[in-house]
């Protein structure tokens, strides 16, 4: 290939979103190396492998083909200039991140979403690469959020939620979410025996605040993603809607339907009763969207599957 047709090779690439990983190791006076990569991958678990790609122009790719032990850092939001410092060549890299040393003494990254510290396993030419194969022998995970990389530019995975709440600040829109726990839905009691979806209160119209409330009422719940966008003619607001799992036993003021039974007369909301109807069907599809429309019609975008239930 001459170089355009490279240059066009590697935009392809690009185009695969990833996140994005800092691999350290020592080298043999024990003095900390490492490097920014997207090229990871996990191998297999039985046994626990993972496996990065390391290019034979690297300053450090000698030390990382004869390492006995290397650690993969996946990096979090908050470690994009961590990522740049390592992708530069500057010999000052631990002395301005910090980090700690984890078994067999492996360089690992504060802040990191997670870490994974491995004993060589094989290391394959391939081509201007090689492949180094690693053998997990010890792992931390954490719950920030991810950084990612999608062609030859950083993006934040968690960017929507600072939107949604300014969006929540703003008044005018409501902010809920469908919460799942063993495939029955929590709904909020209201007066005269009807029922809506969890929400976020006035005082706190944001996700955190809606988790809040939910944990205050003794629950245990997990936001995953955004599942409705939608306006209410009825009322002249908009509604924001998460999926979510949660734990725990309602209190009074809540309860769990099982989907067959969920009392979609009883939802005041026809925006609510339209998307709960929605959901359930999705359920037993095991195919997941989101919603962009008013309460009587919109569109569906699919972005997540599910194993369909048998039930």
């Amino acid at each position: 290939m001459n170089d355009e047709e490279k240059r066009a090779l590697r935009n392809a690439f690009g185009s695969f979103a990833t996140g994005v990983t800092i691999v350290t190791t020592r080298q043999a006076d024990g003095t900390p190396r490492g490097f920014t990569a997207n090229s990871f991958t996990s191998v297999s678990l039985d046994p626990p492998l993972l496996l990065i790609c390391v290019a034979k122009s690297a300053h450090s790719c000698d030390v990382f083909a004869q390492a006995q032990h290397f650690a993969v850092n996946i990096l979090s939001e908050e470690q994009r200039a961590v990522s740049g410092l390592f992708a530069s060549r500057s010999a000052e890299k631990f002395q301005l991140a910090k980090w700690d040393a984890g078994r067999s003494s492996m360089p690992i990254l504060h802040a990191s979403l997670g870490s994974f510290v491995c004993a060589r396993h094989e290391v394959v030419d391939a081509g201007d690469h090689f492949v180094l194969i690693g053998r997990v022998v010890d792992f931390t995970v954490s719950s920030r959020q991810p950084l990612g990389y999608f062609r030859g530019s950083y993006f934040t995975i968690g960017l929507e939620e600072p939107l949604v709440n300014a969006a929540g600040a703003s008044g005018g829109i409501s902010i809920s979410a469908v919460m799942e726990c063993e495939r029955r839905i929590l709904l909020e009691k209201q007066a005269g025996d009807t029922y809506r979806v969890p929400k976020a209160p006035i005082s706190d119209n944001s996700l955190s605040g809606l988790v809040a409330t939910l944990e205050a009422s003794g629950l245990r719940p997990k936001l995953d993603y955004l599942y409705a966008v939608y306006s209410d003619s009825e009322t002249g607001h908009h509604g924001i809607v998460y999926h979510g799992t949660v734990a725990g036993n309602p209190p009074e003021t809540m309860a769990y339907f099982a989907l067959d039974t969920l009392p979609l007369d009883r939802v005041t909301s026809t925006a609510e009763r339209s998307m709960l109807a929605r959901y359930r069907e999705e359920f037993r599809h095991g195919s997941f969207g989101i919603y962009q429309g008013d309460e009587a019609s919109g569109l569906v975008h699919r972005v997540a599957d599910r194993r369909p239930s048998k039930h």
